[in-house]
């Protein structure tokens, strides 16, 4: 009989793991559902890149075109019946009233007619966005795509107001609207001079009206990425919405009121911001 040997150690089952099982792991670990800041790419034309909230963005605007068009079908076909609204009609009147409004208050009488239709186009898109994207399927339909040269999960459909470049752009229309607004009523040296206010504090003043677009586009796109995650987060979704659904029910109420709520603030702020650059003498004049 040999004699026992002493001291050695038994084998790691780690050592026998292939490279083959080791690059398995990897491609799971890769096409794991995880949440991004930026949004990701569906298929690439040339320089362009289609994303997942593009392609929700394009939806968005589709079901608007709808509503618009089936909100004003019986004026189209009976104008006269029309003249009392019912249904839908009087849905949608109900809300350009409530937003016409809105808009008055800010702006004036006379010069609300000039950006109105921005205004209640800000709104009216923002709200459908936030509450389509609590709609089944949007962020929980993952599937692999290319990006950056090795494949990865990505949801099929991302709420378009979680994507910074969708808020930023909005921001930015509403940062021209404001300031077009306050040039037409007072002219290019007269907006400058109401916007300074103190001629040696002028770069201050700008660079507080630059953070216009900072705090519209970060306040919009914070919220509804927070509620994204939230919803469709592997903790939420595994637990609140799978196994207690009263906590998922009153996450979703929560989230169709901080919908509503965040499209009210980015409308009511950039009509109160185009109504002080207009100034109320003005607002009355035109």
């Amino acid at each position: 009989m040999g004699e026992p040997q002493i001291g050695r150690e038994a084998p790691d089952p780690a050592a026998f793991v292939t490279a083959e099982q080791t690059a398995q792991a990897e491609q799971l670990n890769a096409l794991t559902p995880q949440v991004s800041v930026a949004a990701e790419p569906l298929a690439h034309f040339g320089p362009f890149d289609l994303t997942n909230s593009m392609l929700t963005m394009w939806i968005t605007m589709a079901v608007m075109l709808v509503l618009a068009w089936a909100a004003t079908r019986r004026i189209r076909r009976d104008p006269d019946a029309a003249m009392i609204p019912q249904g839908l009609q009087n849905v949608v009147e109900a809300v350009v009233e409530s937003l016409a409004a809105m808009v008055e208050s800010a702006v004036g009488r006379r010069y609300a007619r000039r950006v109105f239709a921005f205004g209640a186009t800000f709104f009216v898109f923002i709200t459908i966005s936030n509450w389509f994207s609590l709609l089944p399927g949007i962020g929980t339909i993952w599937i692999p795509v290319e990006h950056q040269g090795h494949e990865i999960a990505a949801p099929l459909f991302r709420p378009a107001t979680a994507d910074l470049n969708m808020t930023l752009a909005l921001a930015l229309t509403a940062f021209v609207v404001i300031h077009a607004s306050g040039i037409s009523s007072h002219g290019l040296l007269g907006h400058l001079k109401e916007m300074t206010q103190i001629a040696f504090l002028a770069p201050v003043f700008i660079i507080i009206e630059l953070f216009v677009i900072v705090s519209l586009s970060f306040r919009l796109f914070g919220n509804l990425f927070a509620g994204e995650v939230l919803l469709n987060g592997p903790i939420l979704a595994g637990f609140a919405l799978g196994h207690i659904p009263l906590i998922g029910a009153v996450f979703l109420l929560l989230e169709i009121l901080f919908g509503l709520i965040q499209a009210v603030i980015f409308f009511m702020l950039s009509m109160v911001f185009t109504g002080q650059a207009v100034g109320p003498e003005s607002a009355e004049a035109h």
